[in-house]
């Protein structure tokens, strides 16, 4: 491709998150003759692909696409967002290796948060439950002015929508805001977490189904949710280390009647001194 062939619009990126070579830019692309221009965003060096989408978090996003390219990335198909690409790790890849969990600022919530609660991660949700469904078939000899037969029915486990809403973790709880029913776990009560294709599904001791949640980016919820699990755990221990050395910087019973005695003894020990002075002066 020469540059005639395509005209730079934008440049997106001065240094390829990829190849770290080349540049990303926005051009129009001329085919056929000239009469045919496309716009795409690429790099002039390895030819990797950026396509555009919605912002997230008014930050500009980009899914990469390597099909043109000869090099590989683990984030290839992915859409990230700028600051991702400049660091060259996603805020999942970086919250793991540095053992953090986001703090979201979320706008217009409705949850009443507790003190000190910490919102980590937030997205719209629809909340499934398993529910027996019963198939029946029925069989028999239809004659004129009779029918003679019997029926037989199965049942099976089918998830079905219970409510749609929104899904909320914080560093204390996983909260559901539904159209209709509002649904609480305390993170020391999820005793399993599993993550499917398009949602997650939450196991807690208090409750004897499983309930599913449809949500976008599945795999971070599941990663997040059992961060803050974990993290949860190890803040117990601190805590009652904090607590148990508290009760130890206060001193006993017996310790406070030594100390009362020594410092009477030490105030006998002046007003005899005083005496003394006094008697030496007459």
């Amino acid at each position: 491709m020469t540059k005639s062939d395509y005209e730079v619009q934008e440049v997106i990126f001065d240094k390829c998150p990829i190849c770290n070579r080349g540049k990303v830019e926005s051009v129009k692309q001329s085919s056929f003759l000239g009469l045919i221009k496309t716009d795409k965003i690429l790099c002039n060096n390895c030819k990797a692909n950026f396509d555009e989408g919605e912002n997230r978090e008014e930050e500009r996003v980009f899914k990469l696409d390597l099909s043109n390219s000869n090099q590989k990335s683990k984030y290839n198909g992915q859409a990230l967002k700028v600051s991702e690409w400049k660091r060259g790790l996603s805020d999942l890849d970086y919250n793991i290796e540095n053992n953090l969990l986001p703090k979201l600022k979320v706008v217009g919530l409705k949850i009443i948060l507790q003190d000190n609660e910490q919102t980590h991660w937030y997205s719209g949700s629809r909340l499934m439950e398993e529910r027996m469904v019963r198939n029946v078939q029925s069989y028999g000899i239809r004659g004129r002015g009779f029918y003679s037969g019997q029926s037989r029915g199965e049942s099976h486990g089918e998830l079905k929508t219970i409510d749609n809403g929104s899904l909320l973790l914080t560093n204390q709880r996983l909260i559901f805001n539904g159209n209709f029913k509002n649904i609480d776990y305390k993170l020391n009560k999820i005793i399993s977490v599993e993550e499917f294709q398009d949602a997650v599904e939450i196991g807690v001791s208090n409750k004897q189904k499983l309930q599913t949640y449809v949500v976008d980016e599945p795999h971070k919820w599941a990663v997040y949710i059992r961060m803050a699990i974990k993290r949860l755990k190890s803040d117990k221990p601190n805590n009652y280390v904090e607590m148990k050395s508290k009760q130890n910087s206060i001193p006993s019973l017996k310790e406070q009647v030594d100390k009362t005695k020594e410092s009477f003894n030490k105030i006998k020990k002046q007003l005899v001194k005083i005496q003394k002075k006094k008697k030496n002066e007459k």
